[in-house]
C-alpha cells in the first residue's frame, strides 16, 4: 500500500523511539528497525503493519506499507482504512498529538470505544515511555 506523509527530523526522533507498552491499556508495541517501523498488538504480539520510510534532505517520507490480511490476526479490509490508521496511530502514539480516530461510525459512544480499542490510555493523553513529570 502507498503512503505519502513526510515527518521533520524533530518528529522522526520521536517516531524512532517506538513504543513499549507498559500497561494492559497499552495497545501497541512500536519500534524501528532498518527504516520501517513495525507495529505490533501488544497482547497478541501480532505484526499488523510495517511501514517503509526513505530519506528525503532533513525529512523522511513514510512511502508504503505492508499490512497483515491475515483474518484471524486482523479484520480490516479497506488499504484506506489502514493508511488512515497508521496516521492516527503515529500522531497519537509517537508525536502524542490530538487526531480524529479514522471511522465512518456516526455514534460518538461507539467511536470513543473503538479509538480506546486502538490506542488505549493515550486517548486520554497517558502516553507509555512518556517522561513523567514531578509537582512539587
Amino acid at each position: 500500500m502507498s503512503l505519502d506523509r513526510t515527518f521533520s527530523p524533530e518528529e522522526m526522533k520521536r517516531i524512532r523511539r517506538g513504543v513499549v507498552p507498559e500497561e494492559m491499556e497499552d495497545k501497541w508495541f512500536i519500534y524501528w528497525e532498518n527504516e520501517r517501523l513495525y507495529f505490533h498488538r501488544s497482547w497478541t504480539g501480532f505484526c499488523i503493519y510495517v511501514v517503509r520510510f526513505t530519506t528525503e534532505g532533513d525529512s523522511c517520507k513514510m512511502i508504503e506499507a505492508y499490512v497483515n490480511r491475515d483474518t484471524e490476526q486482523y479484520k480490516e479490509t479497506s488499504d484506506e482504512i489502514d493508511a488512515q490508521m497508521i496516521s492516527y496511530l503515529v500522531d497519537v502514539l509517537l508525536l502524542h498529538q490530538q487526531a480524529i480516530f479514522p471511522s465512518d461510525e456516526p455514534s460518538p459512544d461507539k467511536m470513543a470505544l473503538m479509538s480506546w480499542s486502538q490506542v488505549g490510555r493515550a486517548m486520554l493523553n497517558q502516553h507509555p515511555n512518556k517522561k513523567k513529570t514531578l509537582v512539587s
